[in-house]
């Protein structure tokens, strides 16, 4: 549809100048479009373009060497020159004829484009005028500047297009410009692929950001474009993250691992209430090995036995640092009274 617009532009004010080395001159161009079905009128518009030498007269010379438009049956009489083409894309085809009257310093014209354009049936009439203003210039100034126009929006689209680096979630926060009909980056979709392919089952972020990309829509399906299973990696994740969380992940997407998820929580919240951190002591516990005695001891089972141990553990303490118990200083402060007869 653009290329159809811009074409009817180019044919209808004979704006562009073909390679022609001669000295220009300026023209000022009013093109106005109708189109059948459209709610609005769509505004004139004026533009100042520098023309070859007769350019004005002979449509097949202003022809933009990039136009899918194709200038037959030009013909002159008096002041008069028609034209027929037509203009081909891979949606349809749109065929055009039109007819200009001229004068010394101006000219004025119509030319009719009908046919199919993107599927669709279009129908457009344009009117156009041109007035010499005077001035030289060079003819192919305008063609260079679109030519540099289109060599930098290369290179725009170039680093837009720039995916080194990329991670899954970066592929899929712009899926839409690597896959659909007309995609922005062409020939990025497998590397596309492999990265959900890889990264999805071992990234819980990755999982839910696919899945809400699916849900939402707007864009082509990556779980069909890329032809994966969505199941076959929530049970992965479910699996490997069962131990480690998180927890949001498990508890929206694997009920029997969420569970036991929150068994070991509560477990590992019980251990290092008892001091447990790390260590021997916390695997133990943390295996089921609830007391801090080692595995065959009955003293938790019996306070009397528990009680004679840890009495029995402050005295192999006390020995072994030099720092008496209160029983130990008791003791001694008998032997001093029986000494010394106080």
């Amino acid at each position: 549809m653009k290329k159809l617009f811009a074409c009817g532009i180019i044919l209808s004010g004979f704006v562009f100048a073909s390679a022609h080395a001669a000295q220009g001159e300026y023209w000022e161009i009013t093109t106005k479009m109708e189109m059948q079905g459209m709610p609005f009128a769509m505004p004139a518009t004026t533009v100042k373009v520098c023309m070859p030498p007769g350019g004005e007269k002979d449509p097949q010379r202003t022809q933009d060497k990039n136009s899918n438009c194709e200038i037959s049956d030009v013909k002159t009489s008096g002041n008069k020159v028609s034209f027929k083409g037509k203009c081909v894309e891979k949606e349809g085809t749109m065929y055009l004829d039109g007819e200009s009257t001229h004068e010394r310093d101006s000219y004025r014209g119509t030319m009719h484009m009908s046919g199919k354009s993107e599927g669709r049936d279009m129908d457009m009439k344009t009117s156009y005028s041109g007035k010499r203003v005077g001035g030289s210039c060079d003819p192919e100034e305008m063609t260079k500047k679109a030519q540099a126009y289109e060599k930098e929006s290369q290179a725009q689209m170039g680093k837009l297009c720039d995916t080194s680096g990329f991670n899954a979630s970066r592929w899929m926060s712009s899926a839409h410009m690597y896959i659909g009909p007309k995609p922005a980056c062409p020939g990025k979709q497998e590397a596309l692929c492999k990265a959900v392919r890889n990264d999805v089952p071992r990234d819980t972020q990755a999982f839910e950001m696919l899945m809400q990309q699916e849900k939402t829509g707007g864009t082509s399906s990556i779980i069909k474009t890329c032809n994966v299973n969505l199941d076959s990696m929530k049970k992965t994740l479910c699996k490997e993250n069962a131990r480690r969380g998180p927890l949001s992940f498990l508890e929206a997407n694997c009920p029997a691992e969420a569970k036991t998820f929150r068994e070991l929580a509560r477990k590992r919240e019980a251990c290092e209430g008892r001091g447990y951190t790390s260590g021997e002591k916390m695997k133990e516990c943390m295996g089921g090995a609830l007391v801090e005695e080692e595995p065959g001891s009955d003293s938790a089972s019996d306070p009397r036995k528990a009680n004679a141990e840890a009495e029995k553990q402050d005295a192999k303490s006390s020995s072994i640092t030099g720092n008496p118990t209160a029983d130990q200083v008791l003791e001694g402060a008998k032997k001093l009274k029986g000494l010394f007869k106080f």
